[in-house]
Parts: structure tokens; C-alpha cells; sequence
């Protein structure tokens, strides 16, 4: 049972590792792909139609300085990598592309790209469709996002020549609402007190969600969830990572190295990736608004005070002993997050380790590693300092 459990594991890592081969095979069956750039793409809508959604990431090997022949130094590293991965010809197999508002950035390279296609002889991505969605909590932005959002539906109609029936979306709300479930019942193995998955797995299965079919991927998962009780308990200081989003697990493995478990947290490809369920009691197009509208917004779009109260609650509610905020350089919103979010975790009386200005992959592991291991030295110090010669914890 629990050789079942590691295979079904093994090919969700494949699934993360080889981020493409799944969407190359379904273009080998005259299936059609849709690359997406942003966390406001309603991926209900593309699978209703018969696409095979894939995020757009680069990889721990993607040469970013490519992408600085386009892009200027004020765009974050990872902008760049994903930027870097269309220009170079790597999503050649797409067959469209839409982007999203999550960020000024994203907004930004949405009109690169467009430029592109007017410049370049040979372009090696689709001409991107932008998606446009509010974030601010009123209603005229839930109106503005109901039209924007029939707006992509008349595009994938264009594309795929007939009508997007209800019915088909209706399932394709069933299917990512059990993707986003499974993931949660993945994460109570994380923060429960005996965790059973390390931080590296859980970002590969997250991310493997994002690169291949939903059923498959949701059969996968039901299958390792069933046996991963017997697997054996990960020890080590319980970590808690905010700041930039992470496309590959470099950062979480030199962490996992160090004597230490991530069992949490709050970037676009982690948890936030399937916060929030559609309501499948509503119109399916409202439910599907709804969910990107009211979830918890990017970290680019939501503001100091949102942030800062639900980085403390998920720190408590996976009993973390440390926080680690990764950010990148030129990622403006997590360093302004930064200061308000050290004084709550301060508060807590729970240890904070800034890293800042980071590049995508990291540049000095050496140093990176002996920061590492000084924070988690210390949090075990004072973690012995509390327990008493009877092993009573002292209030």
C-alpha cells in the first residue's frame, strides 16, 4: 500500500518536474492548451471548453537574463523567468494565452507581449488575450468583473467556434472544487502536529495541479491522501514562508535541509493557489465571479492591514515556531508588508527571518545555508529554554 502511495507521489513530481510534457501530450491528441499568466484566470471556464489550462512558470534551470533583453531591471526576477520562457519558444505548443491583472507587472508584460507580436517576424507564443478584474470589495466591481469575465467567454467561444454550454461548466466547477478540497486535506498534513509531508512535497503537488489534467491529477492525490497517515512523521523546527511566490523548490529544499519542515504558506503557488470553493448553489458564471472576486486577494493587490492579519492567522493555525519572508528584488508589496507583519510576529513571540532583494535561483548557497541554520539554531535554543528538567513546558 504504501509502494501505492510513493507511485502515485512519484508522478505527481513528474508532473511538477516535466511542467509541459502533460500539455504536450494533450496537443499530440488534437487537444487545444491555453497558457495563463495571473491568479484571476477562471480555470472552470477554460476546462468547461474543452482546453487544458497550464500555468506559465519558469524553472529552476530558465536563464533570466533572456528575459532583460525585453524586460527592465524594475520587473521581479520571477516576471522575468516566465517572460524569459515564452520569448525563448518554450510554450511553443500553446495555442492561446491570457493574462490577468494580478499585478502591475503581469499588466506590463501583457503589453510586451502584445507589442511583440507586432514587431517580431517570428513570434513562439500565441497573441495573449488580457483579462481584466477588480479587486476593491463593491459592487460596481462585481458588476465590472461579471462583464469582463462574459467578455473571455465570447473569446473562448471565438476560439473554440461553438458555444460554451452550462452543463460543461457546471462539471468543470465539480472538478476544480475537488481539486482545491484535496489540496486542503494535503495541507492538515502539513500543520498537523506530527506532519507527514515535507514542505517540497506539498509545493510539487500544488504545482502539479497547475500542469495537468484536473481528474487525473485529483485521482493521483486521492490516492497518496489515502495511505500518507502510514507514512513516517517529518521532524524538525516548523517554518512558516511568506513574501514572493516560489516556481521551483530550491529555497524550500535548502530549508528542509536545515533540520527544519515548512508547514505553510501564503504565495500564489502555495495555499492561496485553492483558497476558496466555488458556489455550486448560484449561477455558475456568479460562482465562479465570486470565488476569484471575494478569496483573499494577491499580494500585489490586497492592502498592508489584510495581509499582515492573514499571515498571523495562518502562522498560529499551523502552530509555527518561525516565519521566513523570501522576497525578491524589485517585489515592492512584500517588503512594504514586511515591517507591520515583524511587529504582530513579534508580538506572537515568534521569530522572523527578513531575506531580501533574492534573486530566482539562488546565487550563494553557502550563505544562504549558514542564515538558515543560525535562524534555526536559535529558535531551538529558545525552544529549550522552555521546557523544563521534567519536559513541562513553562508558562
Amino acid at each position: 500500500m504504501e509502494k501505492e502511495s510513493r507511485s502515485s507521489l512519484s508522478k505527481l513530481i513528474e508532473a511538477y518536474d516535466k511542467r509541459d510534457l502533460a500539455a504536450i501530450q494533450w496537443s499530440e491528441n488534437q487537444g487545444q492548451t491555453v497558457g495563463f499568466l495571473g491568479s484571476e484566470v477562471p480555470e472552470e471556464l477554460l476546462i468547461a471548453a474543452g482546453f487544458l489550462p497550464i500555468k506559465v512558470a519558469g524553472t529552476e534551470k530558465t536563464d533570466t537574463r533572456i528575459g532583460s533583453v525585453y524586460l527592465e531591471s524594475g520587473f521581479d526576477p520571477m516576471i522575468h523567468a516566465q517572460f524569459t520562457r515564452l520569448v525563448e519558444g518554450s510554450y511553443s505548443y500553446l495555442d492561446h494565452l491570457i493574462v490577468s491583472n494580478s499585478s502591475d507587472a503581469l499588466i506590463r508584460s501583457y503589453y510586451y507581449l502584445r507589442a511583440l507580436h507586432h514587431v517580431e517576424r517570428e513570434v513562439l507564443f500565441p497573441k495573449p488575450f488580457f483579462h481584466d478584474f477588480l479587486h476593491t470589495k463593491f459592487h460596481s466591481s462585481a458588476l465590472y468583473n461579471r462583464d469582463r469575465t462574459k467578455d473571455l467567454i465570447n473569446q473562448i467561444e471565438v476560439w473554440t467556434g461553438e458555444p460554451l454550454r452550462e452543463e460543461r461548466i457546471v462539471e468543470a466547477i465539480k472538478t476544480c472544487n475537488e481539486t482545491r478540497t484535496l489540496l486542503k486535506k494535503m495541507d492538515s498534513f502539513r500543520r498537523c502536529e506530527q506532519p507527514r509531508i515535507s514542505g517540497v512535497h506539498a509545493l510539487k503537488i500544488i504545482g502539479a495541479s497547475m500542469f495537468m489534467e484536473k481528474v487525473e491529477f485529483n485521482n493521483l492525490l486521492k490516492q497518496y491522501l489515502d495511505k500518507v497517515s502510514e507514512m513516517p512523521v517529518i521532524k524538525g523546527v516548523r517554518l512558516f514562508v511568506t513574501g514572493s511566490s516560489h516556481e521551483h523548490t530550491q529555497f524550500y529544499e535548502a530549508i528542509e535541509r536545515e533540520q527544519a519542515v515548512i508547514v505553510g504558506e501564503d504565495h500564489e503557488n502555495g495555499s492561496r493557489y485553492y483558497e476558496g470553493l466555488v458556489d455550486q448553489e448560484v449561477d455558475p458564471i456568479d460562482g465562479i465571479v465570486d470565488r476569484y472576486h471575494y478569496r483573499f486577494n494577491p499580494s500585489s493587490q490586497a492592502t498592508v492591514s489584510e495581509r499582515v492579519a492573514s499571515l498571523s492567522e495562518n502562522v498560529v493555525a499551523a502552530k509555527a515556531q518561525g516565519v521566513i519572508s523570501f522576497i525578491y528584488r524589485s517585489d515592492d508589496a512584500p517588503s512594504w508588508d514586511f515591517p507591520e507583519q515583524k511587529k504582530i510576529l513579534d508580538k506572537l513571540g515568534i521569530p522572523v527571518l527578513l531575506l531580501d532583494k533574492q534573486d530566482y535561483k539562488v546565487a550563494d548557497e553557502k550563505g544562504l545555508r549558514k542564515k538558515l541554520n543560525q535562524f534555526i539554531d536559535e529558535i531551538k535554543r529558545n525552544s529549550s529554554k522552555n521546557i523544563n528538567i521534567e519536559g513541562e513546558r513553562n508558562d
